[in-house]
């Protein structure tokens, strides 16, 4: 059941995070729109692609998937925080805020169920003294 959850939560976020990395990569008028609100255009918009674009290959290896999951809860929280400052929540906005929010439950989740990959987690936690 552990594996299935693990699964289950890196590819919804895999799911979400790709067409979002394409949009502000490819230069999509929305995205353009977002980080010029941010006043983030085009540098933020490319550095967030581009992470957003390694979070998913992070998150699609096993033996990574607690990186990705972390690096993407940062992006996410950004995303989060940017929505509550300055882009609110109507239309679009609302959708991407949403979306933002569900990936990162899909983070804290990921970080949870990969504990035991996690070599940050491992050295932490361990009984050797």
């Amino acid at each position: 059941m552990k594996k299935v959850l693990d699964w289950t939560v890196r590819l919804i976020a895999v799911a979400i995070l790709t067409p979002a990395f394409y949009f502000k990569l490819s230069g999509a008028d929305r995205s353009i729109a977002t980080f010029s609100a941010l006043d983030a255009e085009p540098f933020g918009r490319y550095v967030v692609g581009f992470a957003e674009m390694a979070v998913v290959f992070l998150l699609l290896i096993p033996q990574t998937s607690w990186l990705g999951a972390m690096i993407a809860g940062v992006i996410m929280i950004g995303a989060i925080g940017s929505h509550i400052s300055v882009l609110g929540f109507q239309g679009g906005a609302g959708v991407s805020f949403i979306l933002a929010f569900v990936v990162f439950a899909c983070c804290i989740v990921e970080i949870y169920a990969s504990k035991d990959r996690n070599p940050i987690f491992t050295k932490m936690f361990s009984n050797k003294g």
